[in-house]
């Protein structure tokens, strides 16, 4: 694949994602703040009440800085583990229990969990393939080399 069909595909990735993930971890930081959805993780799921508080403002901060390209990896990082409770600690237990009989366990458990597996996916290769060269990480890394030829 040539290097700018693969750099437009991160970019693709990175703003569909940012934009998905930033209305949600919005809801989670807005109004009475991320500390009703800690409490809400540790109560029902045994979660660590300062992951609560990491995933909410990883899904807000998290989203500004994808779209932006910076710190991709990191933020593609900890949304990607986030996206991994929320399929298969938060939203898989529900979805095992909400089989109706006569249906597909294998189809009620993937619509159950379709958004935050998808989106784990997405952040994964995110992580996997960088931000690619139309990001502010990729900007900030040509301006520091430009910077440290000039004192060699």
């Amino acid at each position: 694949m040539p290097k700018v069909t693969s750099d437009v595909a991160a970019l693709l990735l990175r703003l569909a994602a940012g934009a998905i993930f930033l209305p949600h971890g919005w809801s989670k930081v807005a109004g009475e703040g991320p500390g009703p959805f800690a409490a809400d993780m540790a109560a029902n799921y045994g979660i660590p009440t300062f992951l609560g508080y990491l995933a909410a403002y990883a899904e807000f901060a998290g989203a500004i800085l994808l779209i932006a390209g910076l710190f991709t990896r990191l933020d593609a990082l900890l949304l990607a583990g986030t996206m991994f409770v929320a399929a298969f600690i938060v939203q898989l237990p529900d979805a095992l229990f909400e089989v109706p009989p006569g249906a597909i366990k294998l189809f009620v458990i993937l619509k159950g969990i379709e958004l935050p597996l998808a989106m784990f996916a997405i952040c994964t290769a995110i992580l996997l393939t960088g931000p690619g060269r139309l990001s502010l990480d990729q900007l900030f890394a040509a301006v520091l080399a430009q910077g440290l030829q000039h004192l060699v």
